[in-house]
C-alpha cells in the first residue's frame, strides 16, 4: 500500500479504518473509525477485540478474521452500530516476515453501503449496539420498527397479539423516551438504523465508554 493510497483512504469522511493482528489486538484505529465504534474519544490500540467489546462479540468476530487471513478473501460484515446500520469490509493485509498476520477493517455506515454487483461472503452479526435506541425495551422496538415500516396500528395489535390501546401506548412511550412525534421521525430512526422486528430480540452490545481507572 503506497503512502499516498494510505494517506487518502485513512482520511477519506465517514470512512472507519482499523487494523487488527491475529490475535485480535487493534494495531490502528482512524477517528472515522472511533466515531463509529465509541462514539467518543476512546482509542482502542493496543487493546484486544475482546477486551474492548467483551466475550461474545470477540468469539463472533476473531473467527471471521482468521477466516480472511487464512483463505486471503475478504467477508463483509454487516451490523447496526450505534443505531445506525453499519457494513465492515475485511481484507487481509500482504504478510510480513517474522510479523504477525494483519486484517484491515474499512468501515462505512449508511444503507446500502456495499457495491453493488460485486460478491463477497456476508456474515450478519447476531449482536447489535443500538445506541439512542437502547432506551427501548425489545417490545418497543419491535413496535418502532414496525410504525417505521408503514405497518398500521390495528395490524400491528394483530401481529402482536395485543389490543390496539396497548400498541399505542408503546408508541406513546417510544416518543417519550426517543423524543420523536411523527411517524416520519420514527421512520428515519429505523432506515438510518435499517431495523428488521428480528433484532428485537438479538443480544445487545454496551458501547465502551472509555473510561480508565484511577
Amino acid at each position: 500500500m503506497t503512502n499516498e493510497f494510505w494517506t487518502l483512504l485513512k482520511s477519506q469522511p465517514g470512512v472507519g479504518i482499523l487494523i487488527i493482528d491475529e490475535d485480535g489486538l487493534v494495531l490502528y484505529c482512524n477517528p472515522q473509525a472511533q466515531q463509529i465504534y465509541y462514539g467518543n474519544d476512546f482509542n482502542p490500540v493496543g487493546k484486544t477485540i475482546e477486551e474492548i467489546e467483551g466475550k461474545e462479540f470477540a468469539a463472533e468476530r476473531m473467527p471471521v478474521i482468521r477466516q480472511v487471513i487464512a483463505t486471503r478473501k475478504p467477508v463483509l460484515i454487516r451490523h447496526i452500530r450505534g443505531g445506525k446500520w453499519t457494513e465492515a469490509m475485511i481484507w487481509p493485509m500482504e504478510p510480513v516476515p517474522e510479523r504477525k498476520s494483519r486484517i484491515i477493517s474499512v468501515t462505512r455506515q449508511g444503507l446500502e453501503t456495499s457495491e453493488p454487483g460485486v460478491a463477497y461472503r456476508v456474515v450478519d452479526s447476531s449482536l447489535v449496539d443500538l445506541g439512542p435506541l437502547d432506551v427501548l425495551t425489545p417490545r418497543e422496538l419491535e413496535v418502532l420498527c414496525l410504525v417505521g415500516h408503514g405497518v398500521p396500528l390495528k395490524a400491528i395489535a394483530a401481529e402482536l397479539d395485543v389490543a390496539q390501546r396497548t400498541v399505542e401506548r408503546y408508541r406513546s412511550d417510544i416518543s417519550r423516551k426517543l423524543g420523536v412525534n411523527s411517524i416520519a421521525e420514527i421512520a428515519r430512526l429505523v432506515q438510518l438504523a435499517g431495523l428488521e422486528v428480528t433484532h428485537a430480540d438479538m443480544p445487545r452490545l454496551t458501547r465502551w465508554q472509555g473510561e480508565e481507572s484511577p
